[in-house]
Order: C-alpha cells, then sequence, then structure tokens
C-alpha cells in the first residue's frame, strides 16, 4: 500500500507539473472567482445565442430559411459559435460593449477597466477590435426575449436574464470565498494555537525566574490548581472510561478540543445566503444543499490535513510546543473526527440536493452518483467513515497490529478517492486540490523523516543488537548499538525495526532506559544478565523460607540485600561498537514482543542473542517538554511498572550530575540544574525484575533515595523474613543510592509524594507507569497546589 501510495503521489506530482494555465493557490488568495461579475454576467446572458456565423452541422441545410429569432426550437444547441466568429459579428461586439459600459458603470468601473474587460470575455483577449470602436453610435432600444435564441442586431440585453446571471454568479463566488476563508482561519487558529504555545515555552526559557514567580503568584496556582494540572472531570484521566470507550483529556487539552470542535461547526452552519432565480440551481433547497455541501467538504479536506500532521512522528510541533505525542495522537483523532463527521455531511448534503424534487428528484440523483467522481466521493466518505470507526479504543487494545495496517489502508484509499472527486471535475482551476497537496506532503514529509532517520543512527550492514530474557519474569532487556547516541538524552524513546523476526514492515516505541557513549561514559552501571542469575538464587531461596505474605499488605517489608556493583559490561559488542549503545526494557504482550521472547526461550536459543535490529533514533525529550525540572530543587519519579525505564533515563541524567561525594556537581547546563535531592519511587509486580533494576541500573546511581514496592506474589517468603547473612554479604550494600527495603504491596501515592514536600522548595514530579497509578498522582498533586506547595507535574504515558 505504501508503494501503491507513492506511485500515485509521484503520478500527480507529474500531473500537476503539466498543467498549463492553471492559477496557482486557492479561491481568494491566488485564484478569483468571477471578480468581474458585471462583464462576465454579459458574456453569459449572450453567449447561447446563435449569430449570423454560427456553423451547423451539414445535413441541417440552413439555405433559403430565415435567420429570425423564432426558428424551429429543433434547432436549439446545434449550432457551434467559434471565438473568431464572435471578434467578427458587429451584433454581438456592440451589444457585448454596450453591455458592459452601462452594468460595469453602475460598480464605478472605470472606462480602462470596462475596455479590460471587453477584451477578456467578448473578443477572448485579443487586442482588437478595441471597446472603444465597438460602442454603438446610438444606444440601442430593443431588448432581447428571455426565450430569444439568436442575436442578429445590436441588442439590449435581457434584463431578468442579466440579473439572475450575475446575481447567480455573485452569490456563488460571495460563498466560495467564505469556505475559502473559514479554511483559512481555521487552520490559522489550530496551527497559530501550537506556534503561540512554543512562543510561550521560549520565552520560559528566557526568562525562567519571571515564570517561576507568576507560577508563585495567587493568580498562578489557582490557574495550577483549576486548568492546568487537574482531569477535566474529577480525577479520570489516563484510565480508559468503562468498556474501554474512550480516554477523558486533561482540562486544558478537552477545552482546546472542544473550543476547535465548536469552531467547526460554527464555520460549516454560518454565511449562507440564496439568491433567486438562480441559473445554477433551480430551487433554493438545491441550492443551499450545493453551498453546504460546498463548506463541509473544503472544511473536511483541511481537517484531514491537520489530523495527518497531528499523527506524525516527526511533526515538529511535538518539539516547539513541548507536547507529548500522546497529545497529538488525541488530536488526531479529534480533527480525523471532525473531517469524518463534515465528510458525511458534505455527502448527505448533495444527495438531499439532487433528490430534491425542484431537480428532477431520484432519478436525477441516481444519474448523478454513476458519474465517476460521484461514486470516488462516495467511496472517500466510505473509507474516512471506516477508518474513524475502526479507530474506536477496543479495537486498538485488541488488534493493534490490524487496526494499524487497516487504517493506513482506508486513509490512503480515502486520500485518491478524494483526488478523483475533485481534479478529474474540476481540474485545478479552483484549487480544491491544494488542500489534498498539503495532505500529501505531511503524509510524505513523515515518512522521509523516517526513512533519512533509520540511515543516519544505524550502521551499514551491520544493525545489531543484544536481546536478554529477565529470569522470573515476561521482561526483556535489549541493547542496542546505534551509529551514534547524539541527541540521546532522558525522557526520550525510540522505534525499533525487527527485521529478522519477520515484520520488517513493523516499528514499535519503546523507551530508553540508559545508554552509554565513548564520549562521556555514564556513571550507570552497563551490565549483562549473566550475573543475574542470583535472583534466581534469591527467588529460590525466598520460597522455602515460609507462607507468602499478603499482596495488600503495604506497611510489612521485605529485606533484601542491595546488588552488588558489577563492572560486566555486554562483552564483545561494546567493544566492537565502541560503547555506543542504549538500553530499553520491554515487556513481552503479543505480536512483536511475544514473537521476540518466543525466539529466546526456544530450546535452540539462549536466553541471550544476537538479533538484527534497526533504530528511528531518539524521539521526545524536548526542552521546551522538561521545562517543569529547571527550576525544582527535588524531582520525585514516581514508577509503576515498565515505567521505571522513563524513570531511569532522569536517574543517569542526575546521577552523572552529581560528585563522587553524592554532592550536586552544578551543571548549569542540565535540565534539573537546581535539584538537589532526587527520589525514585517505583511499584513493581516481580522481585526478580526489582534486582534486575537495582543491580543494572541503580547499583552506582549516586545520591539518588530510592523506595520500592513489590506487588505481586513471592511465595514462600514471610513478612518479616531475612535472607541469610552469607547472602547479604555476597549480595553487598555498598551502593549510597540503594535503600536495602522492597516493602510488600502498593505503593501509598499520596504518602510518597507528600513526604518529599517542603516548605518554599519547588517539587516536580514525574510520573509514568499503569494509569491508575498517574491519574491518582495527579490527584495528590492538585492536592498539594491547593494545599499551597509549590510543586509540578510531568506526565510520560502511553495510550492506545
Amino acid at each position: 500500500m505504501f508503494s501503491t501510495f507513492a506511485l500515485f503521489a509521484a503520478a500527480v506530482f507529474l500531473q500537476a507539473r503539466d498543467v498549463s494555465g492553471a492559477k496557482n493557490g486557492i479561491i481568494g488568495f491566488g485564484i478569483p472567482l468571477y471578480e468581474d461579475a458585471c462583464s462576465l454576467a454579459c458574456h453569459d446572458s449572450l453567449s447561447s445565442l446563435y449569430l449570423g456565423c454560427t456553423t451547423f452541422p451539414e445535413h441541417h441545410n440552413m439555405s433559403g430559411m430565415s435567420m429570425s429569432m423564432d426558428m424551429d426550437m429543433d434547432m436549439e444547441m446545434m449550432g457551434t459559435t467559434s471565438e473568431e466568429c464572435r471578434t467578427s459579428n458587429m451584433p454581438w461586439l456592440q451589444t457585448m460593449a454596450y453591455c458592459i459600459q452601462q452594468a460595469c458603470g453602475a460598480y464605478g468601473y472605470s472606462v480602462e477597466k470596462q475596455a479590460k474587460c471587453f477584451s477578456v470575455h467578448a473578443v477572448a483577449g485579443a487586442s482588437e477590435p478595441t471597446f472603444h470602436d465597438c460602442l454603438p453610435d446610438t444606444a440601442p432600444t430593443v431588448e432581447l426575449p428571455q426565450d430569444a435564441m439568436w442575436l442578429n442586431v445590436t441588442s439590449l440585453v435581457n434584463h431578468e436574464t442579466y440579473h439572475a446571471t450575475c446575481g447567480t454568479l455573485e452569490e456563488f463566488a460571495r460563498s466560495e470565498y467564505i469556505h475559502t476563508k473559514y479554511s483559512l482561519i481555521l487552520y490559522l487558529i489550530v496551527i497559530g494555537a501550537c506556534l503561540a504555545w512554543g512562543l510561550k515555552v521560549q520565552l520560559v526559557g528566557i526568562f525562567p525566574d519571571i515564570y517561576r514567580r507568576w507560577r508563585k503568584s495567587t493568580l498562578g496556582l489557582r490557574l495550577q490548581q483549576h486548568v492546568t494540572l487537574p482531569a477535566l472531570f474529577r480525577s479520570r484521566h489516563l484510565e480508559p472510561l468503562p468498556a474501554n470507550s474512550g480516554y477523558v483529556p486533561g482540562r486544558v487539552l478537552g477545552v482546546s478540543i472542544s473550543i476547535y470542535v465548536i469552531l467547526n461547526v460554527i464555520f460549516s452552519s454560518i454565511s449562507f445566503r440564496s439568491f433567486q432565480p438562480n441559473i445554477y440551481f433551480p430551487s433554493q433547497q438545491f441550492e443551499l444543499c450545493e453551498y453546504v455541501g460546498n463548506r463541509t467538504g473544503m472544511l473536511s479536506l483541511v481537517n484531514i490535513s491537520i489530523a495527518i500532521l497531528f499523527a506524525g512522528r516527526n511533526n515538529i510541533l511535538i518539539a516547539v510546543t513541548g507536547w507529548s505525542q500522546n497529545t497529538f495522537l488525541a488530536w488526531h483523532r479529534w480533527t480525523a473526527r471532525v473531517a469524518t463527521v463534515q465528510a458525511i455531511a458534505h455527502s448527505i448534503a448533495y444527495t438531499v440536493a439532487y433528490v430534491d424534487p425542484g431537480y428532477e428528484g431520484a432519478p436525477s440523483y441516481s444519474a448523478k452518483a454513476a458519474e465517476p467522481f460521484m461514486w470516488w466521493g462516495i467511496l472517500g466518505t466510505v473509507a474516512l467513515g471506516l477508518a474513524t470507526a475502526f479507530a474506536i479504543l477496543p479495537i486498538r487494545i485488541t488488534f493493534y497490529e490490524l487496526f494499524l495496517a487497516v487504517h493506513i489502508v482506508l486513509v490512503v484509499l480515502a486520500l485518491i478517492a478524494c483526488w478523483y472527486h475533485l481534479v478529474p471535475h474540476f481540474g485545478f482551476k479552483y484549487g480544491y486540490q491544494v488542500w489534498l497537496y498539503i495532505s500529501f506532503a505531511f503524509w510524505a514529509a513523515d515518512r522521509l523523516a523516517r526513512l533519512a532517520r533509520v540511515v543516519y543512527y544505524n550502521r551499514p550492514g551491520d544493525a545489531k543488537a543484544v536481546a536478554e530474557a529477565i529470569p522470573g519474569c515476561n521482561i526483556l532487556q535489549v541493547t542496542v548499538f546505534p551509529r551514534t547516541t547524539r541527541g540521546i538524552g532522558p525522557g526520550q524513546h525510540t522505534f525499533l525495526y525487527f527485521p529478522g523476526l519477520g515484520r520488517l514492515w513493523e516499528s514499535h516505541p519503546f523507551s530508553i532506559a540508559a545508554w552509554e557513549t565513548h564520549q562521556a561514559p555514564s556513571n550507570f552501571v552497563s551490565s549483562s544478565i549473566s550475573a543475574s542469575s542470583k535472583d534466581n538464587k534469591i527467588y529460590s531461596l525466598a520460597k522455602e523460607l515460609g507462607t507468602a505474605p499478603s499482596a495488600t499488605d503495604s506497611n510489612d517489608q521485605v529485606k533484601l540485600a542491595a546488588a552488588p556493583h558489577h563492572q560486566e559490561t555486554v562483552p564483545h559488542e561494546s567493544q566492537k561498537y565502541n560503547g555506543v549503545s542504549f538500553r530499553l526494557l520491554i515487556r513481552a504482550h503479543s505480536g512483536m514482543t511475544a514473537t521476540l521472547q518466543r525466539h529466546l526461550s526456544s530450546p535452540s536459543t539462549s536466553s541471550r542473542a544476537e538479533i538484527s535490529v534497526y533504530t528511528e533514533g531518539y524521539y521526545a525529550g524536548h526542552n521546551a517538554t522538561h521545562q517543569p525540572l529547571l527550576a525544582a530543587e527535588t524531582v520525585l519519579c514516581v514508577a509503576g511498572g515498565l515505567g521505571i525505564t522513563y524513570a531511569l533515563s532522569f536517574v543517569q541524567e542526575y546521577a552523572n550530575a552529581v560528585s563522587p561525594e553524592g554532592e550536586p556537581a552544578g551543571k548549569s547546563h542540565g535540565i534539573m540544574r537546581k535539584a538537589r535531592r532526587f527520589i525514585l519511587a517505583w511499584s513493581a509486580k516481580e522481585i526478580t525484575f526489582i534486582n534486575h533494576v537495582r543491580k543494572n541500573f541503580l547499583a552506582n546511581a549516586q545520591g539518588v533515595e530510592t523506595s520500592f514496592w513489590c506487588t505481586g506474589a513471592m511465595e514462600g517468603l514471610t513478612q518479616k523474613s531475612e535472607l541469610p547473612k552469607d547472602e547479604k554479604r555476597e549480595m553487598g550494600s555498598s551502593a549510597p543510592a540503594i535503600d536495602a527495603a522492597v516493602t510488600v504491596g502498593r505503593m501509598h501515592i499520596a504518602s510518597v509524594i507528600r513526604s518529599s514536600l517542603e516548605a518554599g522548595q519547588q517539587t516536580t514530579v514525574l510520573v509514568c507507569g499503569p494509569a491508575q497509578m498517574a491519574d491518582e498522582a495527579r490527584k495528590q498533586v492538585v492536592s498539594c497546589v491547593k494545599d499551597g506547595f509549590s510543586i509540578d507535574l510531568v506526565e510520560e504515558a502511553f495510550a492506545w
């Protein structure tokens, strides 16, 4: 499907290049529409009349027949009047010249402009005969009847015909201009709002002290408490609604989306007028349906292009605004929904128009629907509707890979259908295709950027990684060896391709837990899982010690020894690639990750294997996203489950900026430049996973305060049990960052957050974990703001 769309886009480009004489732009902006309606109405009122030089087919012998206007009606529309005929026919020239003089003069046109209109509409742009030469010496007195067929003498244009023609042209042009104006206004509001927020972000970076004082002001605290931090309703935000019916956006995002939807409703509903009698539309209903159909159709194209922009991984607005890709995906879904509703309204409006009894009713609609442009339009609406309908949350969660493939196919089909709905029927003269060009450009730019990233960040012919299974859980550690780690930092994720697993077209996002560079070695330990067999030993020993504790008892603790400071790097690969690597922790679910887990657990493969992996480099982690950290004196990371991968990158950033004595090194360029305290609170189900992270990622994290909770069952381990002393000595407890205690049960988030607060100190809470945990953290942060504490929130979440 990608290759088909690429070939189609290339054909569109070549076709657009071959268009001759077409004006660029859209109606009202580069493409004028009926700008000289007074002159054009003169032409259209007379153009259907036969002249003395009109030619007829040979089998209709005109000899001996009177050239009178009461000629038999059977001759209607049989003749052909060429432009050469008109430029040499004096009744045509004089009637047109007098009509333009009278009609356009009433609009205030100068003589020079009247002459220009005459040249364009009377003589097809020729320089001769001129307007002045063709003005009759005496004003004509005979007015053409409405049913006239011939123009044999200089005459007055029929008043009713001219009025209907000019009024129709002016009203249609006004309507099209308004369609364009509202489309551009919508575009400017949406993109302009993003750029305005980006400007605010840049100003905050330039003047952080002013912003900090603003945040501590009464108005700033109230806005934070009631607008920027809370969920839209109550505390549910990341946790899906019942039956996985969707997500509730945050309050700012929810209000923004509501304004956007309201604007679309308004722009789709206002500024419609009717002009009757109308030479284009036989009834007022047909006319209004035409205007509504055109308006909603154009707005739908605009919103489709915005939806495609917001769906891109390489959307530049992510870096400008600091909003996460999840935020833009929420916008993508809503813009797509609005575009779909508008496309359906467009189709309904034209259906109602053509079944209007004033336009011959249902038979006329059936005939129209058989025309290619019409059924292409129907196909586009159906494809867009299916793409939106199949994007509901239950389908995305249950059949994500299938959803993604079908979604892309349907959207590509909708875009192709829109092209063949518009261009063969209207050509390029109205500029409708420009909105499709924008959609094609956004789509192509994102795909080309992905390709460029793959080429830049991977070693040609040697894109390798080491995948290892962590014992006792369904989590894998993958160490990737890219060509460079330039640009890598905390809070980032990458998209990986696993061609060796037979799914080259699939890529999935994974948070980067840690990284190593040969230019600046990390304080983190890059350790192999080969040493983690001690986890199994501990776990097996625990099973022999006694009865299992209650998983809900959060007050009792199991004392586990801290991890030793191993210096066992991933042996051969690290040396081969000069120490350049980054590590990921991946939980096997279904699809590609399940395939990778089965590969590692197969009898023919050890729990550690070298695999072929391509990375797209490093996404997110922009300065705009991390601004709340710049002023933070205390940083609290609240992580749940695999959310630890997000937190670990900040632990590494903080640890690298801390002196060996555990004091902040004062790195002025760091994102936590003012932080004097860093707290990590992590809850996970698997004790083996907790121990693996402690040994392989936290063993040398200087100055980091840690707390751990295990929510899974640890069979045989009593609540008060201690490991044997020889095991404790073997495991060691020298790492200053690690508290040896692991609490059995769930983390009490309110207590964790409250205990990190200090009066007069700025605290920033980073949260990444299950939806319920993230929502509870948000709720508690809002409560702390209400109590007068200086606290901010940075939320990292994956939403289907």
